[in-house]
């Protein structure tokens, strides 16, 4: 079945464009993780930590911004029947899963808490 001619090329492609941001994102989280672990000259466990809560939290919140902005640019028709086709897949009903607004609800506060978290484990140190 031919696409039609007004959805774009993101739309037509969100899951191919969706994981090369993510391993884009992943690599962003990380490295700012440990730009931030050198710059401060954290080491030992804070230094761990500090890449692990900084990295973990920034990627959870770039996934947040490239999950909702594919969602905006994909037309509802073609992301409802991409998800029940993903769902089909992978043997997973509609009543066993929660829905992104109920799980992302809480995954933005506890993202930006472990950028506090990693924040006070290698900047605060180093400023005293």
């Amino acid at each position: 079945m031919p696409e039609p001619a007004s959805t774009g090329f993101v739309a037509r492609n969100n899951e191919v464009v969706g994981s090369v941001l993510s391993i884009a994102a992943l690599v962003v989280a990380v490295l700012l993780g440990a730009g931030l672990m050198f710059g401060t000259d954290t080491r030992g466990v804070r230094a761990i930590l500090t890449v692990l809560t900084i990295a973990g939290g920034t990627f959870t919140l770039l996934l947040q911004v490239i999950g909702r902005s594919l969602r905006a640019i994909t037309p509802d028709a073609q992301w409802e029947q991409e998800e029940a086709d993903w769902r089909r897949q992978m043997g997973i009903s509609a009543d066993e899963e929660e829905t992104p607004e109920q799980s992302g609800r809480l995954a933005v506060p506890v993202a930006v808490g472990a950028i506090v978290v990693g924040l006070a484990l290698s900047v605060v140190p180093a400023i005293f």
